[in-house]
């Protein structure tokens, strides 16, 4: 079939076969145009870091209390440069400095270890 002939019909009245004609040469155009793929290994500065309360949200997963709360403990301090009320936090060692501190405890607050 040819590629002209089945774009002057409207999809609702193609075959299967024409349809199926239509998406292979879609995903073949697309393919085509599509950029290089970037190394999970190449960083750029703007994944780096986090800003703000909304970025402990995001590097944790969890709620904006849970990120205050993360914050004002101190697990996360030298992760973090505040200027006035300019948050911002390095990804890695806030993820890093969290690991050794989940390393060092124990148990919960019933644990008798």
């Amino acid at each position: 079939m040819e590629l002209s002939s089945i774009l002057g019909l409207p999809l609702g009245l193609m075959r299967g076969a024409q349809f199926l004609t239509l998406m292979a040469e879609a995903f073949r155009y697309r393919s085509q145009m599509e950029p290089e793929t970037v190394n999970a290994t190449d960083c750029s500065d703007s994944s780096k870091y986090a800003y703000g309360i909304a970025g402990i949200c995001e590097i944790f997963g969890c709620s904006k209390p849970t990120a205050q709360r993360l914050k004002k403990s101190g697990v996360i301090k030298d992760a973090i440069i505040q200027t006035g009320r300019t948050i911002v936090i390095d990804r890695q060692m806030a993820l890093d400095l969290v690991k050794k501190d989940n390393e060092n405890k124990k148990g919960g607050r019933r644990c008798r270890k």
